[in-house]
């Protein structure tokens, strides 16, 4: 039987965070430390999503985010740019882990891409950024159509 979650939206005040463990310590700790303050600042904007139970099934975050000219070696990102190169940061996105190997993950990018292609023609924004935590979530991202960012080990992008 397949698992329903809701539709990703803005973090509430009301949202209960306590309980979410994805199984990577700096996530989880940044849910439950920093997602209201992010929020409540306006660093972040947290998305988040609930299992049939009600409980938080996953999250995502936004950012604006700009990409110094120099760091990038070349390439579509850095072709015709200023030198802080505009763009959106996919802070961190988590799946705790009772909803694991369910599709949430996918299900979360997608909407962070749709999100942010939305925003980018409104604002301008060059890509989609993001900073993989460890070698799964890379390897999650290159699956889903992210490159690398030339000339940076860690950082990927999708055009936005």
């Amino acid at each position: 039987m397949a698992v329903r979650f809701t539709a990703p939206r803005r973090l509430d005040p009301n949202d209960r965070l306590d309980g979410f463990d994805c199984g990577i310590v700096l996530i989880d700790e940044w849910l439950e430390t920093r997602a209201r303050t992010a929020e409540k600042q306006g660093t972040a904007a947290v998305y988040v999503t609930f299992g049939e139970t009600g409980d938080l099934a996953g999250f995502y975050l936004l950012s604006a985010y700009a990409v110094e000219h120099a760091a990038v070696a070349g390439g579509w990102l850095r072709r015709n740019t200023p030198e802080q190169i505009p763009a959106i940061l996919l802070g961190m996105l988590g799946v705790d882990h009772r909803f694991q190997g369910k599709g949430l993950g996918r299900k979360l990018l997608h909407d962070a891409v749709v999100r942010a292609l939305n925003v980018s023609r409104d604002i301008g924004a060059r890509a989609l950024m993001v900073d993989p935590v460890d070698d799964a979530a890379t390897r999650f991202y290159e699956k889903n159509g992210f490159q690398h960012v030339p000339g940076s080990d860690r950082m990927f992008f999708k055009l936005a």
